[in-house]
């Protein structure tokens, strides 16, 4: 509704009402904007690694049968 409130402050004159409602909506949409840009460039800091050559993981069993050797 912030744009009716501008446009009626303007039609009526009232600079007061008109600067504190066009700051109101300037500092909204900046806000917003920025939030934006926050997002895009914190995906961008975060890339997942990618595992090369990991398609079989090799085990090795040792049999313990209680002796010393």
């Amino acid at each position: 509704m912030e744009s009716y409130e501008l446009i009626d402050a303007a039609l009526n004159q009232d600079k007061e009402t008109f600067a504190a409602v066009f700051q109101s909506a300037i500092a909204s949409k900046v806000t917003d904007a920025l939030e934006v840009k926050k997002v895009e460039i914190a995906s961008t800091l975060i890339v997942p690694e990618v595992e090369v050559g990991t398609d079989e993981l090799e085990t090795t069993e040792v049999e313990i049968d209680g002796s010393d050797a």
